[in-house]
């Protein structure tokens, strides 16, 4: 199974620093986000080749990822692939892939600004066994980024918790997804229509009741969006607790 890291874009969120490097290259204990996404996919036997999609162009920003992975190949024992992101949003950059997914019944896609050790073989087992078009992670737990209080009628705090791990009543999506190749199709019909082709709101959300898109519980797996090195700075402890369950520190 091939995986895709969709490692392009703009990157507006993390700006200033996305004016000279991309986001995937965003510092954490001086490594970059993606290093720790590639080598976390790299533990898993199904995946034989690992594609990244970036900015490669003369002045991309992201021929740095492909030069910071320049001769690691070895030590990850995985192929790595690139692929050039021509701003066509997140579905026309998988587009770009297809021709390296002509042999695959499957893929996998990850967001490069997700850190999560989630359990990808049970993943892998849970798609196939449901046959739909694909699935995508969700967290139905989530860590608030506040604290909350309980108050009387007086204003007097009765409760007090601290950044508490709250059930949703809707469950979070993550940017990760073991699709059917079938998906390119319903991605290259919409590619004939727009010049940009977002893959949640111009493909997932249109999808066909025949076709069935499951829901892949993380359970108690930590996770995180890194959109910015501030973001970064301010939840470093979580980030910490999810690299050390990732276990891909060497």
């Amino acid at each position: 199974m091939k995986a895709i890291i969709l490692a392009g874009g703009l990157g507006t969120r993390a700006k200033p620093f996305t004016d000279y490097c991309p986001k995937p290259m965003i510092p954490i204990d001086d490594r970059p986000t993606i290093d720790y996404i590639v080598r976390y996919l790299s533990k898993f036997s199904e995946i034989d080749e690992i594609i990244i999609i970036c900015n490669l162009d003369k002045e991309g920003h992201g021929n740095q990822i492909k030069n910071y992975f320049d001769g690691k190949e070895s030590l990850l024992n995985k192929k790595i692939t690139y692929v050039e992101d021509k701003f066509e949003g997140t579905g026309g950059a998988l587009l770009r892939a297809r021709e390296f997914l002509k042999n695959e019944n499957e893929f996998l896609v990850w967001f490069s600004d997700n850190l999560c050790a989630i359990d990808l073989d049970s993943m892998t087992e849970f798609h196939r066994n449901r046959k739909g078009i694909g699935c995508m992670a969700i967290a139905k737990k989530k860590r608030e980024e506040t604290g909350f209080v309980k108050l009387d009628g007086n204003g007097l705090i009765l409760e007090f918790r601290e950044k508490p791990i709250v059930e949703l009543e809707d469950p979070e999506c993550l940017a990760i997804y073991i699709f059917n190749k079938k998906i390119l199709d319903y991605i290259s019909r919409e590619r004939e229509r727009k010049a940009s082709v977002n893959l949640s709101f111009d493909v997932l959300q249109k999808l066909p009741a025949n076709e069935k898109l499951f829901g892949f519980d993380i359970g108690n797996a930590n996770w995180i969006d890194i959109e910015s090195p501030i973001k970064v700075e301010r939840s470093i402890d979580l980030i910490k607790k999810i690299i050390g369950q990732m276990k891909v520190i060497q």
